[in-house]
């Protein structure tokens, strides 16, 4: 039977009825953005995201059968490592730095250094303003702009529903373009920290 063509339900079900190999593969298909996720939810502590990532495996695992609705897998995932996080962080009372690491389509050795400076300083002060969010609105965040997860899917990790999220989102954006725009918009060109 070829996995890859199942969906994650089907993938579930099918480990439910033993098939080892269909569990294998829904984390070789779900791994990377949920490490991802919990990677950026703990500021980028990558101890702790390892740490977070493989109790989230390990639940997922171990709780399968507690899933009912099968067309859901990825929004349960999402919620297991969501509540895993807040679990954790709420444990060690710390906050950990959200880390300089981003996706970009443009290599930074690629850059002339002025060029190379100012991407680094922008993606400073958005790790920072993006950090200073509230908890609600820092994860909405995460899960749109870092994750590509829809309103709907967001809602569900979130146990809330999608007029809240679309309210949280336009916040934080509005937060984000004010404190950035402060930044940034009188540093003469070229300038940079």
């Amino acid at each position: 039977m070829d996995l890859s063509s199942l969906s994650d339900g089907e993938l579930l079900a099918s480990f439910l009825n033993g098939n080892e190999r269909a569990f294998a593969e829904l984390y070789s298909r779900r791994h990377l953005e949920i490490y991802r996720f919990i990677l950026n939810y703990v500021h980028g502590d990558e101890d702790l995201a390892s740490d977070m990532f493989q109790e989230t495996f390990i639940k997922v695992h171990n709780h399968a059968h507690t899933l009912l609705e099968r067309d859901n897998v990825r929004s349960w995932m999402y919620t297991i490592a969501r509540n895993n996080c807040l679990n954790c962080l709420k444990r060690l009372k710390r906050q950990v730095r959200l880390g300089a690491q981003h996706e970009n389509g443009q290599d930074e050795d690629q850059l002339a250094p002025d060029e190379a400076l100012d991407r680094s300083a922008m993606h400073q002060a958005l790790d920072r303003a993006i950090q200073a969010l509230p908890a609600n609105q820092r994860e909405a965040v995460i899960l749109r702009e870092f994750e590509g997860m829809s309103y709907a899917e967001i809602a569900e990790a979130t146990h809330t529903n999608i007029g809240v999220i679309r309210q949280r989102l336009w916040r934080a954006k509005q937060t984000l373009r004010t404190v950035l725009a402060e930044r940034f918009e009188n540093r003469p060109a070229g300038e940079s920290e």
